[in-house]
């Protein structure tokens, strides 16, 4: 028997295998050919798609990082103003939410006390509750914050309401009654009670 070498089996493996390749293709192309035409078709198609997810799974890189960016430095007087921002209390919270809960049942002038007893309290929002209200398309939300306003001593309550002073509302007539709705004359009394 004669003798072989490491390359010669090699290169035996290699040309059995090519010229199994070559027959597994061969009857392939056969069975495909015996197929009928549309099937061919969609065969065809599947397999483009198939080869386009490999090919895209292949290209498909990792995302680049997203830039990291410094935080903007604080200077010492902003630094002494957000450290004079504190919550406000429990109390302040909870005249805040019961103000949300009387507003969103309609009474109007039990939500605009409440609103104001939390921004007396340190509640901000409840201030821009109040502000808010003071430019709400009824006439009755309008008066009612306009008076709770005139209890605060505050410069942002001040210009709501004499910003409400001089608008002019389409629900409101141009001379009110006395019993007629004017969150116009609400505003003026506000003003005054503060200013006295």
């Amino acid at each position: 028997m004669p003798a072989t070498t490491f390359v010669d089996d090699l290169k035996h493996v290699a040309r059995n295998t090519a010229d199994n390749v070559r027959r597994q293709t061969q009857l392939t192309i056969l069975k495909m050919q015996a197929l009928p035409r549309a099937t061919r078709t969609k065969v065809g198609i599947c397999a483009a798609i198939v080869a386009l997810f490999v090919g895209g799974l292949a290209l498909r890189g990792k995302s680049p990082a997203p830039e990291r960016r410094a935080a903007p430095a604080i200077r010492a007087e902003e630094r002494a103003t957000l450290a004079d921002v504190r919550p406000p209390s429990p109390a302040a919270q909870r005249s805040y939410a019961v103000g949300k809960v009387e507003e969103s049942q309609g009474s109007y002038k039990a939500a605009a006390e409440s609103y104001a007893t939390a921004a007396r309290q340190g509640n901000a929002r409840a201030l821009n509750k109040l502000v808010a209200m003071s430019h709400s398309p009824k006439c009755e939300v309008r008066s009612e914050a306009a008076d709770a306003l005139g209890t605060l001593h505050d410069k942002k309550a001040r210009t709501a309401l004499r910003k409400l002073a001089s608008s002019r509302y389409k629900d409101e007539p141009r001379n009110p009654g006395i019993f007629s709705c004017s969150s116009r004359r609400a505003a003026e009394k506000a003003l005054d009670k503060q200013r006295g």
